[in-house]
């Protein structure tokens, strides 16, 4: 019988340890989390134990992420990640466009109200 993980379930291993690591979460502090031992996160990590579905529900709520999120490949977080800056990008340009019209408004309306005391 064959231990190995699937392809699967190492794309969720890795993304568990990659989203813990870029949060600064320790083993330890994640499994007080989701409600497991540190040695628990340790071995998943290392391939030697496999997470069951609750477990993975538990995990992704304690990293604050979708849990869908753990599924994704490389490529689909990276096409995610992109999307979300651009979407951010809009966001701010948009942000920016209503700034500078209330600005430009706000001297209109200055510059009339000194033109008109002239």
């Amino acid at each position: 019988m064959d231990n190995e993980p699937t392809k699967l379930e190492k794309t969720v291993i890795d993304n568990i340890r990659r989203i813990r690591q870029e949060k600064g979460i320790s083993q330890l502090r994640l499994s007080i989390f989701c409600g497991t031992s540190a040695s628990y996160i340790g071995l998943m990590e290392t391939y030697k134990n496999i997470p069951k579905l609750s477990t993975i529900e538990r995990i992704a709520e304690a990293l604050d992420v979708p849990v869908l999120e753990l599924f994704s490949s490389s490529e689909k977080t990276d096409i995610l990640s992109n999307n979300e800056d651009e979407k951010e990008l809009e966001r701010k340009e948009r942000i920016r466009n209503h700034i500078k019209k209330e600005i430009i408004n706000k001297i209109s309306s200055n510059l009339d109200d000194i033109l008109q005391m002239i």
